[in-house]
């Protein structure tokens, strides 16, 4: 064999044996997948590099994660980018504008959202509301009196309507007894007055002759109701009822109210006031359609801006919390050895063909340097 041959021979032989060992080595990384045994005897390289330290890979890949690729500082940076801001108040303005005009019911809605019957909840929720807040009222003014409970101005708005009061009382008072019906309660109180006084009602009854006693009792009446005096008296009689009552505790005061009762008809009040069957079998456009602009323009923005906040200041928590690490580990841990192999050869099979043809380049040119020798000492 020529010199020539010999190095062309000796060339083929080593980039051979140094591309097939590169290969092997490779393939040696995932391969064989589990533990081969002699007898007893365990032979070596089995399982594979990766296989073996799977476990390990596994660790060292969720550090790499937390510590060097999703961290606290990167999602941070990310929730800062007025680019990403932008795009989630764009996706949420997109997102909306289909519930806007929807002419689904409220009723429906709420139970697509897995609240079932919710009208009934929300009569419930009321009554629980109002019942919380009485008991709250009561049990802040309990042992105040209504001066100290109820503030200044109120107490002198109230203070002056006194006399309107009296007013109203003395009006009403005039107009009752100007009636036939006040007559005829004049009529009969005087009857009674006179049948109670026996003959003496008798001889009264005789001076009076035809007249009758109303007729003289009624004029009276009025004048006295009619009277300045009388509104003076009432004015005087009613602050001084005023000035007991705002010295009283709330604790005497409920004494005389019926509370259970009083808490049902609250409670009827308000339910009928507010009417919830109805509102909840109305389309949500309705509650929603009149707020449009004000929905997309103002409360998306301003939604995304203090979410993004409360997000950034509570990012290292939330990724303590979730424990990143521990996730990626245990994911790549389910993984099979045949999808983990594949992972690992579609991310690198250029690098990994390259080294196999680095193999051969090499064993190649060892093997031209070996003929070389060979020719020269041979």
């Amino acid at each position: 064999m020529g010199f020539i041959g010999l190095l062309i021979f000796m060339a083929l032989i080593g980039a051979a044996i140094g591309a097939v060992t590169n290969a092997i080595a490779i393939k040696m990384l995932f391969r064989p997948y589990n533990s081969i045994y002699i007898g007893k005897w365990k032979f070596p390289f089995t399982p594979g590099l990766i296989p073996k330290r799977r476990g390990e890979l596994a660790q060292q890949i969720g550090r790499i994660v937390e510590e060097h690729l999703l961290t606290p500082a990167s999602l941070e940076k990310k929730l800062q980018e007025p680019v990403f801001r932008q795009e989630v108040k764009s996706m949420l303005q997109q997102e909306v504008k289909p519930l806007l005009a929807s002419e689904k019911t409220v009723s429906s809605l709420l139970e697509d959202l897995h609240f079932s019957q919710p009208g009934k909840r929300a009569e419930e929720w009321v009554e629980k509301w109002i019942d919380d807040k009485y008991d709250h009222i009561k049990g802040f003014y309990l042992h105040q009196t209504v001066r100290e409970s109820l503030p200044a101005e109120w107490l002198d708005a109230l203070e002056g309507k006194v006399p309107d009061v009296s007013s109203y009382i003395l009006q009403k008072s005039s107009d009752y007894f100007s009636s036939m019906e006040g007559k005829w309660r004049i009529k009969r109180m005087a009857d009674d007055f006179l049948f109670e006084r026996g003959k003496l009602g008798s001889m009264l009854q005789m001076i009076l002759g035809n007249t009758s006693l109303e007729d003289k009792i009624q004029p009276e009446i009025l004048k006295f109701i009619n009277n300045p005096g009388t509104k003076e008296l009432l004015d005087s009689v009613l602050m001084q009822e005023w000035e007991k009552l705002l010295d009283r505790k709330w604790e005497d005061i409920f004494e005389y109210v019926p509370e259970e009762q009083a808490l049902s008809k609250l409670k009827q009040f308000v339910l009928h006031q507010l009417n919830i069957p109805a509102l909840l079998e109305r389309p949500v456009a309705d509650f929603l359609q009149p707020l449009e602009g004000k929905i997309i323009d103002e409360i998306i923005p301003s939604v995304v801006d203090h979410a993004g906040e409360a997000a950034i200041s509570r990012v290292p928590v939330i990724m303590k919390k979730l424990g990143i690490g521990e996730i990626v580990r245990n994911q790549v841990e389910t993984f099979s050895l045949q999808r983990l192999e594949q992972i690992v050869l579609d991310i690198s099979r250029r690098e990994l063909k390259m080294i196999t043809f680095l193999g051969g380049l090499l064993g190649g040119g060892i093997g031209l340097v070996q003929a070389v020798i060979v020719h020269f000492i041979g």
